[in-house]
């Protein structure tokens, strides 16, 4: 029997803009030579539909559509599957898998082995496309008893006709490694916000550190230079290099002259400070009062960002990193906000790793290293005092990110973790962060997700909870 396999990207409650869409794949299926034609769940919808699904007016909508869609296959000869299906000599299985690391393969061999176990072959076609946060990674399969598989692109639309009784080797789709495939990830989530929100445009604040700059680099791939717009916004304690590694990224990149500007915030800042005088006197703790003085250099800077995103109707990316967000440091109304939290899953070793994957890809590909060395060695430092230095507040990020990717994604208790061999102070110390830092991360923008345990989704922890972990 031979079957289409359609992997598209959908956009949530688009029904008629979808079925258009899956019309295009069902001729171009008949014409093929298809019986069948199987696509991922939801895609007359689009997923996830949130309140969507309580709506009575949308659900007839909905139905509407898939009539039509039905009427349309059915004069063409090819029977729609849409939802799973087992009929004597294969399986099939309509997917939403939203991406996270390793899954992809991880599926495909349950997938070999079930249909070993069945002795016919399971037919697996997931959805593509990145709707907010939840990112769609397609590589839609047939996985036969023999062994044999046929996979789709991750990433990508596409569509092949097999006959499930021969089922051919197609693995030429290159799903890259772990870091490729994340690097894709991100890039397909900018682009499918963008396009399916109807914005053109997108701004990002360089601060000279990594984060901006990998945010500003994967921005860039996926809505182009000319559609992304940048703001640097040194302070009195910003270093002279700060500034001079921002504008050589902006630079490598490709920035078009006028959607570049340097914008020094210590005036505004020290007028904020004048004005506050009576308030921050006021205060009997030095260190409170020094705290708040840090963060009114971050809110100051997205005042400033978030006027050039009006100004310049370019949506604002937030540049902070999973490490931070676990830990809470960041600041409310400053550095933690945005439209869309573009690294807000990664780990910052990871930030590290991904970035020196993309310089990498450049070199072998001809290109110019779009992050600068510079920035790739230097301390991370928020520069709102003088000599400022993440490593001040944190532990090193290689134990920080270790410790909370067994806390967070391993589930582990304190102790665990300790018993790995971990200094126990740290660890508590790391535990008393994480679990008294929601009422921040309740506030943060929607994280493209990636690693199947994202904050503000799959991990949540109340915030008058108890802090013992």
């Amino acid at each position: 029997m031979k079957v289409a396999l359609v992997q598209q990207d959908y956009k949530v409650g688009d029904t008629a803009g979808n079925v258009a869409k899956m019309k295009e794949a069902v001729a171009a299926a008949a014409e093929r030579g298809a019986e069948w034609a199987i696509f991922g769940r939801d895609a007359v919808t689009g997923s996830p539909l949130f309140g969507l699904a309580e709506s009575a007016a949308f659900r007839r909508q909905a139905a509407e559509a898939k009539a039509g869609l039905e009427a349309f296959a059915a004069a063409k000869g090819v029977r729609l599957v849409m939802s799973d299906n087992e009929c004597g000599y294969v399986k099939i299985v309509c997917a939403a898998e939203p991406f996270r690391h390793g899954f992809a393969e991880e599926n495909y061999e349950r997938l070999l082995a079930e249909a070993k176990a069945l002795g016919k072959p399971v037919v697996w076609v997931n959805q593509v496309g990145a709707q907010t946060g939840t990112i769609y990674f397609g590589g839609s399969c047939v996985a036969a008893p023999s062994g044999e598989l046929t996979a789709l692109p991750l990433f990508e639309e596409a569509m092949v006709v097999i006959d499930t009784e021969a089922v051919e080797v197609l693995r030429s789709a290159q799903w890259g490694d772990r870091l490729e495939q994340l690097r894709r990830a991100l890039v397909l989530g900018i682009r499918d916000y963008f396009a399916k929100t109807g914005c053109r445009d997108a701004c990002v604040a360089m601060s000279g550190g990594i984060d901006s700059a990998l945010v500003l680099a994967l921005a860039v791939e996926a809505l182009g230079p000319e559609h992304v717009r940048t703001v640097m916004l040194p302070s009195e304690y910003s270093t002279d290099h700060s500034v001079a590694d921002a504008e050589e990224m902006i630079r490598r990149v490709g920035i078009p002259q006028g959607q570049s500007w340097l914008v020094p915030i210590a005036q505004t800042f020290g007028a904020a400070l004048e004005a506050l005088q009576p308030v921050l006197l006021g205060a009997d703790d030095p260190a409170a009062r020094a705290l708040a003085e840090e963060n009114m250099q971050a809110r100051i800077r997205c005042m400033m960002t978030m006027a050039l995103s009006n100004s310049h109707k370019a949506l604002m990316l937030n540049t902070s990193n999973k490490s931070e967000a676990a830990v809470g440091y960041g600041t409310l109304y400053g550095d933690t906000s945005g439209a869309l939290s573009v690294i807000g899953d990664l780990y910052k070793e990871d930030v590290y790793a991904l970035s020196r994957h993309i310089n990498a890809a450049a070199r072998v590909e001809g290109r110019t290293e779009p992050i600068p060395e510079h920035i790739l060695t230097k301390a991370p430092s928020a520069e709102l005092r003088p000599g400022q230095k993440d490593s001040d507040s944190l532990p090193d990020y290689p134990v920080l990110d270790a410790i909370l990717v067994r806390l967070v994604e391993g589930g582990k208790s304190s102790a665990e973790v300790i018993a790995e061999g971990y200094d126990a102070a740290t660890v508590e110390r790391v535990c008393r962060l994480l679990l008294s830092g929601d009422f921040k991360r309740f506030q943060l923008p929607p994280a493209l997700r990636v690693s199947g345990c994202t904050f503000g989704v799959e991990w949540q922890w109340p915030v008058t909870a108890s802090k013992v972990l």
